[in-house]
C-alpha cells in the first residue's frame, strides 16, 4: 500500500546521517538500517510505526551511478515483527530516485535495502525468525504462518533459500562417514503395464552423515549401489582422501559401493544392527519351537511368551529376579532350543563387545562353538552373516566407528516428516532435512576426533 508523505514528518538529510545518534526508539525497534520518526498506538490494538532508511543515496539498478535526487516519496505498509507483546504496523516512507545518468533508459528507481529487498512486502527479520521458527522449533508451516501472519509460499520460500546457504559437502571436513537409508514415503502399488501384475514400489532415500558430529552431508533418491556411487563419486579428491573409515549397515549395496569408490577406505558395520540380527534368530527360533511344542502361536500363559522381551534383554544387565525367570524358562526340557539360542545371542554379544583383536577373534571362537553345539538352521545363518561381514566387524571394534549419529539423524528426519504430514514435494523435503540438520550441529557441542584410529591393526 502507497501513501504520500505527510509534512509534519522530518525526513534524513545528508548532513544529518553522518555521525547520526540513535534515537532511543530507533534502538528500541531495532530495525537495521531505519530510524523510527513516529509512533501511536491503534484504536484496535497494535502499534503504528513510521521509520524511513538512514541512507539517503541510492545507486541505480541498471546504470550502477549513484543518485540523491528524490523524485517523490510514499509510504509503503510492510509486515514485521511484534514488539513489546503487539503486533507493529510498519510504514515505511520510501524515497524514489531520479537516476542522475541522463543516458540511462531507467529514470526513477525505488530504493533497496538488506531488510527490504525489491519488491518485498515484509522485513528480512521477519522472515528469518519465520525460518528460524521451522528448522530450529520444528514448527510446522501451516503452524508459522499463524503465528507471523505470513503466506505458506512466502516462507517456504525463505526456507529454501536458507539451506542454499548451507556449506557444500566438499567443504566440510569428514573423518568417519556414515551411510544409512529411510523411507520418504509411504509404499505405493501400480499396475504394470506390460505384465498387469501388481507391483509395490517403496520410496526409499539415502542419507549421508558426519560419523562424528551428526550433521547431514546429503540426501540422495533411492537405496541402491549406483545411487550411492553417484554421490560419493561427485565429491571432490580431496575429500574422499580424508575419509578414513564408513560406517554403515550391514548392507551389500552399500558395501559394494563404498568399495568401489574407495577401495583404501576401511568399512565398519554398525554393532546395533549386528546385535538386532542376533535378536531376530533368537525370536525366529522361539516362534517356531512353541509352535511344534504346543501347536499353535505363544499366548500369555506360555512362560517363554511371557518373557520373550525379557530374552532379548542384554544377559549380563539382567537383574537377580530376571534371570531367576530365564531360568525357569530354559528348565523345561521342550524349550531347549530357545535356551541354545539365547546362548548363541549371548556369545554374539560379547564378540561386539570385545575392545582389541585379539579379544574378538578369542570370542568368535566361543562364538562359533556356541552355534555348533546349537546346531540349528537359524543359528547357522547367523554364524554364516557373522563371517561374512568378520573384515568390518574387526573394523568396529578397532575403531569403535558406529552409525549412532546416522540413526539419530534418521529420527530427526522421520519427525520432520510427521510434523510436516508428509512430503509431496523432495526439493522442499530435502531442504528442511538439510536446514534443521546444520542448525541443529552448529548448536550442538562439537564432540572431538577420537585418536588412534590405526593404531590396531
Amino acid at each position: 500500500m502507497f501513501q504520500p508523505t505527510g509534512p509534519h514528518l522530518s525526513l534524513p538529510t545528508a548532513s544529518s546521517v553522518i555521525d547520526a545518534v540513535r534515537d532511543p526508539t530507533s534502538v528500541v525497534f531495532n530495525l537495521d538500517g531505519y530510524q523510527v520518526l513516529a509512533a501511536c498506538d491503534l484504536p484496535l490494538g497494535g502499534r503504528r510505526v513510521s521509520a524511513v532508511a538512514n541512507s539517503v543515496e541510492a545507486a541505480c539498478p541498471d546504470c550502477g551511478v549513484v543518485s540523491t535526487r528524490v523524485h517523490q516519496r510514499t509510504r509503503q505498509k510492510v509486515k514485521d515483527l511484534g514488539v513489546g507483546g503487539k503486533d507493529i504496523e510498519l510504514v515505511i516512507i520510501k524515497p524514489r530516485f531520479l537516476c542522475a545518468e541522463a543516458a540511462c533508459a531507467r529514470r526513477t528507481f525505488t530504493q533497496v535495502t538488506d531488510q527490504l529487498p525489491f519488491r518485498a512486502r515484509c522485513t528480512a527479520r521477519l522472515k528469518a525468525a519465520a525460518v528460524e521458527a521451522v528448522l530450529d522449533e520444528g514448527m510446522p508451516i501451516w503452524r508459522t504462518c499463524a503465528r507471523y501472519q505470513l503466506g505458506w509460499a512466502t516462507i517456504n520460500t525463505a526456507v529454501t533459500a536458507d539451506a542454499l546457504t548451507i556449506p557444500a559437502p566438499d567443504m566440510v571436513p569428514v573423518r568417519a562417514l556414515g551411510i544409512d537409508e529411510h523411507r520418504f514415503a509411504r509404499a505405493k502399488w501400480f499396475k504394470h503395464p506390460e505384465t498387469a501384475q501388481w507391483c509395490r514400489v517403496e520410496p526409499w532415500m539415502s542419507t549421508f552423515v558426519d560419523a562424528d558430529t551428526g550433521h547431514i552431508l546429503g540426501v540422495v533418491d533411492g537405496r541402491s549401489s549406483a545411487n550411492i556411487t553417484r554421490w560419493l563419486k561427485q565429491r571432490s579428491q580431496a575429500w574422499l582422501e580424508q575419509l578414513q573409515v564408513v560406517a554403515i549397515d550391514p548392507s551389500s549395496a552399500f558395501r559394494n559401493a563404498v568399495r568401489q569408490v574407495l577401495p583404501a577406505v576401511e568399512i565398519s558395520v554398525d554393532h546395533w544392527h549386528v546385535v538386532r540380527l542376533g535378536n531376530q534368530m533368537l525370536t525366529e527360533v522361539r516362534q517356531r519351537v512353541t509352535r511344534e511344542v504346543l501347536g499353535r502361536r505363544g499366548r500369555k500363559e506360555d512362560s517363554v511368551w511371557a518373557h520373550r522381551m525379557l530374552l532379548l534383554r542384554a544377559g549380563d544387565r539382567l537383574t537377580d529376579a530376571g534371570l531367576h525367570r530365564l531360568e525357569q524358562v530354559f528348565d523345561d526340557e521342550d524349550y531347549e532350543q530357545v535356551a541354545a539360542a539365547w546362548a548363541v545371542k549371548e556369545r554374539l554379544r560379547a564378540l561386539l563387545a570385545a575392545r582389541d583383536i585379539p579379544a574378538v577373534q578369542n570370542a568368535r571362537i566361543d562364538f562359533e562353538m556356541a552355534v555348533a553345539a546349537a546346531d540349528m538352521a537359524e543359528t547357522d545363518k547367523l554364524a554364516a552373516t557373522v563371517a561374512k561381514w568378520w573384515t568390518e566387524i574387526k573394523v568396529f571394534v578397532r575403531t569403535q566407528v558406529t552409525n549412532a549419529r546416522t540413526e539419530s539423524a534418521n529420527t530427526g528426519i522421520k519427525q520432520i516428516k510427521r510434523t510436516g504430514r508428509g512430503f509431496r514435494n523432495q526439493k522442499n523435503y530435502q531442504s528442511r532435512i538439510l536446514g534443521t540438520s546444520v542448525r541443529q550441529t552448529r548448536r550442538r557441542r562439537r564432540i572431538p576426533h577420537q585418536q588412534g584410529l590405526h593404531a590396531q591393526r
